[in-house]
């Protein structure tokens, strides 16, 4: 993470380089700033996702961030996200990703749009969904 964004989160990597994030449970977000509550850096996210004149590389530090947090703002964030992205670009697979591990940690999937997810983005939801919470997969994906 770069500039103001590095300043207003941070996040334990408790990956070694060989491991998937999909075989990694969520270690839940260590923020810098406790004084900031989880729906205002929702919200800070969501619009630096969404910013178009934003750098990509916080674009796609926005859209791992979110993995931490929840809510429907964030969800359809992602969902939004990953649909601009045609669901196979890089911002749309970090999303997708991020929406993954919402999913699973919340024990919830959107059932229309894991219908409509198709490419690379498809291939991460399942990946993720089947390491962590494979009961939430259709039944046609097992």
């Amino acid at each position: 993470m770069r500039g103001w964004l590095a300043r207003l989160l941070g996040k334990e990597q408790r990956r070694s380089a060989g491991e998937d994030s999909a075989a990694i449970p969520s270690p839940g977000p260590v923020w810098l700033d406790p004084e900031i509550p989880d729906e205002e850096r929702a919200v800070l996210l969501v619009r630096l996702l969404e910013d178009s004149t934003a750098r990509e590389d916080e674009r796609e530090d926005a859209a791992s961030d979110l993995e931490y947090l929840c809510g429907p703002i964030v969800e359809a964030a992602l969902i939004r996200a990953i649909r601009a992205g045609d669901f196979h670009s890089d911002l749309a697979q970090l999303c997708a990703e991020s929406l993954a591990g919402i999913w699973a940690r919340e024990g919830h999937v959107d059932p229309a749009f894991l219908a409509e997810l198709r490419s690379l983005a498809k291939e991460e939801v399942f990946g993720i969904l089947g390491a962590r919470a494979p009961h939430l997969l259709p039944r046609s994906a097992h």
